[in-house]
């Protein structure tokens, strides 16, 4: 029987989700308080494009542990929908019942109308993601839950066809061309049934135009599943220094017709940073505070946002207070704020989630062993 490795054992994937948590909070305070500071602002605002780390992290992990508990469990793919389920699920309805009463159920800028009973249902169900006026109606962050819980029933065909380097490449370059397609049929459509600015929005925020970025994941997989050896410094420090340099670059850029957007050029950094982590792990990305953020950044991704807009009336600051240091401080306070609970959150509510899907699965596999 093939031994099996944790993939909690890569340190630097913690660090990653952690990274990515703090690009997202970073874009969300700049837009209550925006550097004064150009490239700092730059850097602030396309702090959103942290979501694609998480994709990237995401498929990358999950090929990883379908790939292992595969070689070990009777039912891997059963299996791998109760993890799923008990990880995500829990927190998730509780964000709901949050939400509700601090936002209420009128009008807000993802509902026009107010929210009605079959956004509940959509959301309840994470199908909330294939409606321009549900994605986000309901929790302002909902729609990247939904993309990664439409992805989860993939996993298991995908894993099995897109297994090389060649596969996973035709799959980002089919999956980017899917997108161009689908927009130019689907949009005209949607436009007579939703608001507009609505529309405009929904095709960043659907499934199909993060699946390059989830098959950037799978790519990083298929380069780094068969090496037996990951330090290597130099190689390391050089795509260190490579993702730093494109995440720059990309502060200000567009390519043709936005053929290539640029979430996906975030993605290919981001990418680049996953190699480079994984040959050099450096005290300064990957180390406990980068960890421990990323263990909980589930809980602080849907934690923060609720107490974003009320930073300004708890710390009211004026003009001579510099914007910069406005953000500095919102950041700081924000995050210290959403870590506590998202620590309480974390140890009360994904934790006994996760135990108890584990606990099924090993009733499931001892049933299965008899």
């Amino acid at each position: 029987m093939a031994q099996r490795v944790e993939i909690n054992q890569y340190k630097f994937i913690d660090a990653l989700r952690g990274l990515a948590i703090l690009l997202v909070i970073a874009t969300h305070v700049a837009s209550i308080a925006r550097p004064s500071v150009p490239t700092l602002r730059l850097i602030a605002q396309n702090g959103a494009f942290g979501v694609q780390l998480f994709y990237i992290v995401s498929s990358l992990t999950l090929f990883l542990s379908t790939h292992q508990r595969s070689q070990i469990e009777k039912r891997p793919s059963l299996n791998f929908f109760i993890r799923r389920i008990f990880r995500i699920v829990p927190l998730y309805y509780l964000a709901i019942v949050a939400y509700t009463l601090k936002n209420g159920t009128g009008p807000n800028y993802w509902a026009p109308d107010g929210i009605l009973w079959w956004q509940y249902g959509l959301t309840l169900l994470f199908l909330h993601g294939w409606h321009p006026e549900a994605i986000n109606a309901i929790i302002p962050l909902g729609w990247s839950i939904a993309i990664e819980m439409t992805f989860y029933p993939f996993i298991p065909f995908l894993y099995r066809k897109i297994n090389d380097t060649g596969k996973a490449l035709l799959l980002i370059l089919g999956s980017l061309i899917l997108q161009l397609v689908l927009i130019a049929v689907y949009k005209p459509i949607l436009l007579q049934y939703a608001t507009g600015y609505i529309v405009q929005a929904y095709f960043y925020l659907w499934f199909f135009a993060q699946l390059p970025i989830f098959g950037l994941g799978i790519l990083a997989y298929q380069i780094l599943r068969d090496r037996k050896s990951e330090n290597n410094k130099s190689l390391g420090n050089a795509f260190i220094l490579l993702a730093l340099f494109l995440y720059i670059a990309f502060l200000q850029t567009s390519t043709y017709l936005n053929i290539l957007p640029t979430y996906f050029l975030y993605g290919v950094a981001f990418l680049v940073l996953t190699f480079g982590l994984y040959f050099n792990p450096i005290k300064l990305l990957v180390n406990p505070i980068t960890q421990w953020i990323g263990k909980v950044s589930y809980s602080l991704y849907l934690v923060h946002f609720i107490f974003l807009v009320d930073l300004k009336s708890w710390i009211p600051l004026d003009a001579s207070f510099g914007k910069t240091a406005q953000f500095a401080l919102y950041f700081m306070i924000l995050l210290g704020i959403s870590s506590a609970i998202s620590y309480v959150t974390y140890r009360f509510i994904e934790v006994p989630g996760m135990n108890l899907g584990k606990k099924l699965i090993q009733r499931l596999e001892s049933q299965s062993s008899t």
